[in-house]
């Protein structure tokens, strides 16, 4: 392809591409703010003896939502996989959550 046609198909997509990597990236790192803050939010559950199911499900349920959209938009089964593992980990953990509340 020439570099007039991928410059055409590029205008016409009407996408930048540098936002959409400086979208991505600014997502990686608010994933991984939310996953520290997390985890402090575990340990701390955990030192005072409360239950922290409902955290971790808040986690998995954002996993496995994405991992099904990557996998309608690439069809490729390793995601629907990690969607469905990681959904039955969010359900696990919000039951286990209720049942310690109860």
């Amino acid at each position: 392809m020439k570099k007039e046609d991928v410059l055409k198909k590029y205008r016409q997509e009407n996408e930048d591409e540098g936002q959409t990597h400086i979208n991505t990236q600014a997502d990686l790192y608010g994933f991984y703010g939310i996953s520290f803050l997390a985890l402090l939010l575990m340990v701390y559950q955990a030192i005072k003896e409360l239950p922290f199911g409902d955290v971790p499900a808040l986690l998995f349920t954002f996993l496995s939502i994405g991992a099904f959209f990557r996998y309608k938009a690439a069809q490729e089964k390793p995601f629907l996989w990690m969607s469905m593992f990681t959904g039955l980990m969010c359900l696990g953990f919000l039951v286990w959550y209720v049942i310690q509340t109860w």
